[in-house]
């Protein structure tokens, strides 16, 4: 029994297509795990890449908070020095108004002294005689006036001195490159 010529070309035709179908499904089967693999290992590439960056933030949060805690550090250093500064020149100034107070320091300032009559040229530095100056004792008031005046100016060097201190502290700390004009 021989099958009609219509049957078997539509028969041959479906062996073609039936395998063409395969042959398609197989390569998308094929594809389809290719892709996943590479899929997959573009995947694993980004955990590692986002891993690594988030170390590098990590890295640098520490790097930045140490500059922090090395900038305070500084700052509270300069801060304890001034501290002890003005406690020690307290101290001094207070010791010192006492002994003015008490008579045990006695202040004066030059005074120029009125000519003598017969002097010729004298020297108004030495107005109090021969190699002798004249000299004014000053009220203890006033020589308290004086040292608070000297006290402040004291106080403000300091205060400016600690000041330029803490910027360096901070500057050496956070490692600012400062421009130099020259």
């Amino acid at each position: 029994m021989i099958a009609p010529d219509w049957l078997r070309s539509g028969a041959a035709w479906m062996l073609r297509a039936g395998i063409l179908a395969g042959a398609l499904y197989i390569g998308w089967l094929v594809q389809g795990w290719r892709l996943g693999a590479d899929v997959a290992t573009l995947k694993g590439e980004v955990a590692t890449a986002n891993a690594a960056a988030a170390n590098a933030r990590a890295d640098q949060a520490v790097r930045v908070l140490e500059a922090e805690r090395k900038a305070h550090d500084g700052m509270q250093a300069v801060e304890d020095r001034l501290t002890k500064e003005r406690d020690a020149a307290k101290n001094e100034k207070d010791a010192f108004i006492a002994g003015v107070r008490s008579g045990a320091i006695r202040l004066s300032v030059p005074v120029v002294g009125p000519v003598p009559a017969g002097a010729v040229g004298a020297d108004s530095a030495a107005a109090g005689g021969a190699g002798k100056e004249a000299r004014a004792e000053l009220a203890p008031a006033a020589a308290e006036f004086l040292d608070d005046i000297a006290g402040e100016g004291d106080d403000g060097i300091r205060q400016a001195n600690a000041i330029i201190d803490a910027y360096e502290a901070v500057r050496k700390a956070l490692n600012v490159q400062t421009a130099k004009s020259e």
